[in-house]
């Protein structure tokens, strides 16, 4: 986990915003809002965000591309 106040290595502009409109970051699963309660998701809506291109769920925050 990376304190605060030192930069994110991550690229995804979540990370910039405060307001993000989700509660994880879809490349690194880090929290980007906190203020937004994580949700439990469906199979269905991780395969929808694997086709998307999305490594962690981005309102759960569930890894769901593992590297081989």
């Amino acid at each position: 986990m990376i304190a605060r106040g030192q930069p994110n290595p991550c690229m995804n502009m979540n990370h910039r915003r405060s307001d993000a409109p989700v509660s994880h970051c879809p490349q690194c699963g880090g929290v980007v809002n906190a203020g937004i309660t994580p949700r439990h998701c469906t199979e269905e809506a991780h395969a929808t965000a694997r086709r998307q291109q999305s490594i962690f769920c981005s309102h759960c925050g569930q890894q769901l591309v593992f590297p081989h």
